[in-house]
């Protein structure tokens, strides 16, 4: 009998959702169609919406939800699978709670009367006498929460050869005790879901406006579209990164325009689940105001327009930002990469000028 060591264990997982397994959603897809389920169970305290393809699970968005068994403050796309059926994305790894698989979010959102917001992290309510030993007195996490929460109002969607969802979002601040709190950010968000062999692609595009008046996202790496690898592919356990320009495990920041920390135009990390090599990858839309990566060896990859600098915006200039998502079975090849990129820069935005 073979050693069931963890790694083992997901794998056989894997060829279980290959041949139907565990993750084989029902047969009521129509062949060759994706299809979309609407779940809300937990008496409609929670809510997800079930990605299938060919009758079999590709993805599932999970609603954000300010509950105290279900605390989400930003939805997620949890598991992430490969066409092969394998999971490649992680969420609540031991560090840290806040990272969700696919996710999408800004650490220190600026109002116009001086606020500042986390929509990134899962800050408590605050205990003002209490020392944060991390971190300065000027950003004592225990003081600075809570951290807002991303709340989807309104979900809808098409299906067909690919799946895509249309979200409405209020960015909204939390109170004690109750249910409702300040709306502080309009945003759109669309989800484009395909599958192609050896590919799974989910596409990104953003719009935000303030509810009122002008916010600024102030300089902070918890930002903006992130993904937490699967923690037996970060390289901490064996896997490997790789950007377009050629640097074979980065760490840290990339957002110089030339040299050493020159910023890439996609990041890959790529491991072993069992025998199978699969891997997931990140990239930035060209047209975005800018695209800053940051990394880490425990498994997360981030880009976004204001890592290091702040960055304003308005109901008269929205900002505007695309990321894709690339689950695939096998080694990504760079000019496999450069051209999944290049397919994506030339895909329009779906909410520019309105």
């Amino acid at each position: 009998m073979a050693d069931l060591n963890r790694r083992n264990l997901i794998s056989s997982v894997g060829i279980g959702i290959a041949a139907g397994g565990l993750y084989r959603a029902a047969q009521t897809a129509e062949a060759g169609a994706f299809q979309i389920e609407d779940q809300v169970p937990f008496r409609g305290q929670t809510r997800r919406l079930k990605v299938t393809n060919h009758g079999r699970y590709v993805t599932s968005l999970i609603f954000s939800v300010d509950y105290p068994t279900h605390f989400r403050l930003k939805p997620e796309f949890y598991p992430v699978l490969t066409p092969g059926g394998f999971p490649v994305t992680d969420s609540h790894q031991y560090c840290f709670i806040h990272h969700q698989s696919i996710m999408c979010g800004h650490g220190r959102v600026r109002t116009e009367d001086g606020r500042v917001i986390d929509f990134y992290r899962k800050l408590n309510f605050p205990e003002e006498g209490r020392k944060d030993r991390w971190h300065t007195p000027e950003k004592n996490l225990y003081h600075l929460g809570p951290s807002g929460i991303q709340r989807i109002v309104s979900a809808t969607w098409k299906t067909g050869d690919r799946a895509d969802i249309d979200l409405s979002l209020e960015w909204q601040t939390r109170r004690q005790n109750s249910a409702d709190g300040e709306t502080i950010v309009l945003e759109k968000r669309r989800y484009e879901i395909s599958q192609s062999e050896p590919h799974t692609i989910i596409d990104q595009f953003s719009q935000l406006v303030p509810s009122k008046g002008e916010c600024i996202f102030e300089g902070d790496r918890h930002s903006f579209c992130g993904v937490r690898v699967h923690d037996l592919l970060d390289v901490e356990d064996g896997g490997t990164m790789r950007d377009s320009e050629g640097r074979v495990n980065p760490l840290g920041n990339y957002w110089a325009a030339e040299g050493k920390t020159k910023a890439p135009r996609w990041v890959d990390c790529t491991g072993k689940i069992g025998d199978a090599t699969v891997g997931i990858a990140l990239m930035g839309h060209p047209e975005n105001p800018l695209n800053e990566y940051y990394v880490q060896h425990w498994g997360l990859m981030e880009v976004s327009a204001m890592l290091d600098k702040d960055l304003a915006f308005s109901k008269h200039k929205p900002f505007e930002f695309a990321a894709r998502y690339v689950a695939h079975d096998g080694v990504l090849a760079p000019e496999n990469a450069d051209q999944l990129y290049g397919e994506f820069a030339n895909r329009d935005f779906p909410f520019k000028g309105g």
